[in-house]
């Protein structure tokens, strides 16, 4: 299948790249790493007359802390957030997500801007994110704007960024040193395989380490949109790590109130529901556990 013939653009910064967005409308397509944009054009699925490229434009790959702020350019790739020393000491969560996504080589040329401006429900990246309170910062014409990751998603490939903006940055606040997280996905094969069903587990003790002070829960593939559990994450916060711990069946089946499965050719939807049940129960344990051992006297 060929790409119907368009228009390709290499923006120099990102003050071009905006400005070229906003003057062809939806008349463009941005290109970060292609791994899903050009199967899309190859099945004529989408149809731009410019595409506009962002892989020359210097800094919107760095991933860096400042002021308490885990920073992560949008053209950084997947392979790059797997294997990165800082967010696998702070949001290893993130690192464990980024590591399951294709195979060696989408890690290598997909980018976490792009895995979540594709909007799949299944986008493995997307749970943790919201785990994380996560933030992405967009940038147009007129200026930037930042949207919470609980409220980017609207549905299968739909999102709430504004028209002849591109996403720039994602943000979350650095995880204190007494944090533990956990992804867990479903899928049919071991590598190169979208998610099923994916959970994702994020929490964090007090500074006496005694309680859960904070904590994450969301799930992937089971929903229109990535979704938060607040009903689960109830039932950990203000507990100490022991008696967190014994409501992990609850945990497991708020997670499942909270999904909205369907059935299609990979799994049911009954199916999906039990591996979420599954799956929570597995994260809660493994997490808790940790924070557990953290919260022990040295």
């Amino acid at each position: 299948m060929r790409i119907t013939p368009l228009e390709y653009v290499t923006a120099d910064n990102l003050s071009q790249a905006v400005e070229l967005l906003d003057s062809a409308g939806p008349q463009a397509a941005v290109l970060a790493g292609g791994t899903d944009l050009v199967l899309n054009l190859k099945k004529k699925r989408a149809c731009p007359c410019i595409l506009v490229s962002l892989q020359a434009i210097d800094g919107i790959d760095r991933i860096c802390l400042e002021n308490g702020m885990i920073r992560i350019g949008a053209m950084a790739t997947h392979d790059r957030l797997a294997r990165h020393p800082l967010l696998r000491e702070k949001a290893d969560i993130l690192c464990q997500a980024a590591g399951l996504i294709g195979s060696w080589q989408i890690r290598n040329a997909g980018t976490i801007g792009g895995n979540i401006c594709n909007a799949s429900p299944a986008g493995d990246a997307l749970p943790p994110l919201l785990a994380l309170d996560a933030a992405f910062v967009t940038a147009g014409t007129v200026g930037e704007t930042v949207i919470s990751a609980r409220n980017f998603f609207t549905g299968p490939g739909q999102t709430r960024l504004p028209s002849g903006h591109l996403l720039k940055e994602i943000r979350f606040p650095c995880p204190p040193a007494n944090a533990a997280g956990c992804y867990m996905k479903l899928r049919r094969r071991k590598a190169v395989d979208i998610s099923i069903a994916g959970v994702a587990f994020q929490a964090a003790l007090n500074e006496e380490g005694t309680q859960v002070a904070s904590a994450g829960i969301a799930l992937g593939g089971v929903a229109p949109t990535p979704v938060r559990v607040p009903g689960a994450e109830d039932l950990i916060t203000g507990r100490s790590p022991k008696e967190a711990l014994e409501n992990a069946r609850a945990i497991g089946a708020a997670c499942v109130a909270a999904a909205s499965p369907i059935d299609d050719l990979r799994a049911s939807a009954d199916y999906k529901r039990t591996i979420v049940n599954v799956f929570a129960q597995r994260c809660a344990r493994h997490v808790l556990t940790t924070l557990k051992e953290k919260g022990k006297p040295q």
